[in-house]
């Protein structure tokens, strides 16, 4: 069916540059969440922002791969296809996955040290400070050194509107995920007030902005391909719809208005977005390899719930003619 493959490489051509774009947006607006200082100092932000790349390229080829290869089958003949057909009909969708994964495993890694970043931009201001009692500004941090003795680090308070901040000393974990402050001065202003003083603090739990030190390039490119094989073939066993019925009168996708359009191709991205979204977890946790199982056990508990919800609900699904 020369017609269906050209429409469904299409399809996965079109669904990576979108879902890329939205998961590329949720990381920009974290890390400008995090680094409030970032628009004075933008160039600093290119360790970040190139695992932030990286990490929506991997997440939109699983979408790109579950949208195009469900939508494929769904208007596949059911019966007459066998699992040899599925997979020959779709096995250039898992070559897109592949190439896809393995253009994101040639851009730079950035920092695999992003908490030792912050400490060296840190430790830059205050080594900039003079005899002259002035406020250094500590890039991308949103913060100042208040030269002078003692030395202070102060400002407003990251993510946290009407707080301000004044500390003697300020470290970053190695992965960016945990704060320790020593003479900590915190002052808020909005609806509660409230005035703190701490001999030290930690702040834990933040997000982190390095892929997984325990994954090299080819590992992770391994692991990565492995999975978007593996729920490849998932698809290809699992997802079997009964045929629309092409004499009853349906409308068309091209004649439903364009919410209704993308309803179908938002369900069928469940499982890519889910497999996606538990890699990057718990990627960013530093998980071992082992236990990327974990994600793709999920991806496919969801293509198994939709499968049985759509063979379920043929009336609805069977109104959508996804290519």
């Amino acid at each position: 069916m020369p017609g269906m493959g050209r429409r469904m490489l299409w399809h996965f051509g079109v669904t990576l540059p979108v879902a890329l774009a939205v998961v590329a947006t949720v990381g920009v607006v974290r890390l400008g969440r995090q680094f409030p200082g970032a628009a004075s100092s933008p160039g600093l932000l290119t360790p970040f922002l190139l695992p932030v790349l990286a990490l929506a390229l991997e997440a939109a080829a699983f979408v790109a791969l579950s949208v195009s290869q469900l939508g494929a089958l769904a208007v596949a003949p059911g019966p007459s296809w066998g699992l040899l057909r599925r997979l020959r009909e779709t096995s250039p969708l898992a070559l897109l996955l592949a190439l896809s994964v393995g253009l994101a495993e040639l851009i730079p890694r950035g920092t695999e040290h992003p908490g030792e970043f912050a400490n060296r931009l840190v430790a830059s201001a205050r080594e900039s400070c003079g005899a002259a009692s002035r406020l250094v500004p500590i890039p991308l941090l949103g913060l100042s050194v208040r030269c002078g003795e003692p030395q202070r680090i102060e400002g407003p308070m990251p993510g946290v509107r009407g707080a301000e901040v004044a500390m003697r000393e300020l470290s970053f974990a190695d992965d960016l995920r945990r704060v320790e402050i020593v003479g900590l001065d915190l002052t808020t202003s909005r609806s509660i007030k409230l005035h703190l003083r701490a001999a030290s603090a930690r702040v834990a739990g933040l997000a982190p902005w390095s892929r997984s030190p325990r994954l090299g390039a080819w590992a992770r490119f391994g692991v990565l391909a492995g999975l978007g094989v593996a729920l490849w073939l998932a698809a290809s066993a699992v997802f079997r719809l009964a045929p629309p019925d092409e004499s009853a009168d349906r409308p068309s996708l091209a004649s439903l208005p364009g919410w209704r359009r993308l309803l179908p191709r938002l369900l069928l991205a469940g499982p890519g977005a889910v497999l996606a979204a538990g890699f990057i977890m718990l990627d960013q946790d530093r998980a071992e390899p082992a236990a990327y199982l974990g994600a793709l056990a999920a991806a496919v508990v969801v293509l198994v719930a939709l499968t049985l919800a759509l063979r379920r609900l043929p009336q609805i699904f069977s109104s959508f003619r996804i290519f």
